[in-house]
C-alpha cells in the first residue's frame, strides 16, 4: 500500500476551482492514502491561507484557480518550500511549463493522464523528484531533445536552476568526471573559462561543492 511510504499521515492540499473535479480526487487520494489529511480549497486565496495553518507534504494544485493561478501561489506562498507543489492542469502550454518549474513545481502533468500516472507523480514530488506527464514539455521543439522521459527532465532541471547553454554542456561533462583540464579539451575552451563556469553552476544550484551538485543531478535522474 502507498501509504506505507509515509510513516505518518500525509497533509496534501487539492486546489482546484471545479468542485466534482476536487471531490473525486479527495476519493481517489483517500484510497491510495487512507491515512491522509486532504484539505480541498477552490481558490488562490484560501491556498496561501490553508499555508498558514498546516504544513502540506504535497500541493495537487491546478494552473488556473479562483482569484489567481498556481505561478502566484508559488511566488507567494508562506515560508521556502515550493518543491510541494504538483500541477495537475487541462493546460499544455510550454511557457506554462517552463514557468511552473522555474516557479519551483516538481510535478506537472494533465488531467486526461490515467491515474496510476497522478499515482506515480505523487510518489516523485514527495520523494522530491521530478515529474513531467505524457504530453508535457517545456520546449516547443522536443525533437531537438529526443522523445523520451530522460531528455524531458533533463530540460526541466535546466530550466530550473536557469543554467545557460554552455553550463549545461559544461554540467553534462562534470557528470561524467571530466577533470576542468578534460573540459576544456573537449568542449575547446579555456580551463580558467571552464572554472567560472563550474563557479556559476555551483551558485545557481545552491551548492557549495561538486559532490553536493552531483547528488542533486542523480535525485533528478540526471546520470
Amino acid at each position: 500500500m502507498d501509504q506505507m511510504m509515509s510513516p505518518s499521515p500525509l497533509e496534501i492540499i487539492v486546489a482546484d476551482p471545479h468542485p466534482l473535479f476536487r471531490e473525486a480526487l479527495h476519493t481517489r487520494l483517500l484510497d491510495w492514502y487512507p491515512q491522509s489529511r486532504i484539505h480541498l480549497v477552490n481558490d488562490l486565496d484560501a491556498l496561501l491561507t490553508a499555508g498558514t495553518h498546516i504544513q502540506p507534504d504535497l500541493i495537487i494544485c491546478e494552473m488556473n484557480l479562483r482569484t489567481g493561478d498556481a505561478l502566484q501561489a508559488m511566488k507567494r506562498w508562506p515560508g521556502d518550500q515550493r518543491d510541494i507543489f504538483l500541477i495537475l492542469t487541462i493546460y499544455p502550454d510550454t511557457k506554462l511549463v517552463r514557468d511552473a518549474c522555474k516557479a519551483g513545481a516538481l510535478g506537472y502533468l494533465l488531467k486526461t493522464s490515467p491515474p496510476e500516472e497522478l499515482k506515480t507523480a505523487i510518489r516523485q514530488v514527495l520523494k522530491k523528484e521530478v515529474f513531467l506527464g505524457e504530453g508535457v514539455s517545456p520546449t516547443d521543439q522536443p525533437g531537438k531533445m529526443g522523445a523520451g522521459l530522460e531528455a524531458r527532465l533533463r530540460d526541466f532541471f535546466h530550466l530550473r536552476f536557469e543554467l545557460t547553454k554552455r553550463e549545461v554542456e559544461v554540467l553534462g561533462q562534470i557528470m561524467s568526471g571530466l577533470s576542468n583540464r578534460e573540459i576544456a579539451e573537449t568542449l575547446y575552451i579555456s580551463e580558467q573559462t571552464v572554472c567560472v563556469h563550474r563557479k556559476n553552476i555551483l551558485r545557481k544550484v545552491g551548492v557549495n561543492n561538486t559532490q553536493k551538485l552531483l547528488r542533486i543531478a542523480y535525485e533528478h535522474q540526471l546520470a
